[in-house]
């Protein structure tokens, strides 16, 4: 079964390495940028509670220059609300014609 993980990530961070010239960063043919990245799911979650770390890197990179930059956690699904039908407009079906 597939599972959503929400979080963030240091867009902040993201663009000074950019423009820092950082490795992890590439411009292809059609002129866009892209950025290789590594996402880690925690056999637990962390002290903050996340399930997953973002971490930016590239082919070949030494440890100090795989930089982690966001982290993800999992979307827990909620059950719905109970529906109370004081809370409905409902209209009144006495006077229907059939």
């Amino acid at each position: 079964m597939s599972k959503l993980l929400y979080g963030s990530v240091d867009f902040s961070k993201l663009l000074e390495l950019a423009k820092a010239g950082n490795k992890a960063f590439s411009k292809a043919a059609n002129g866009k940028i892209y950025l290789n990245l590594n996402v880690w799911i925690n056999d637990e979650k962390d002290n903050y509670g996340n399930d997953a770390s973002v971490q930016i890197t590239f082919k070949d990179a030494a440890k100090e220059e795989k930089i982690y930059c966001g982290n993800l956690k999992i979307s827990e699904q909620q059950a719905p609300k109970p529906l109370d039908s004081s809370d409905l407009d409902l209209p009144d079906t006495d006077d229907l014609p059939y």
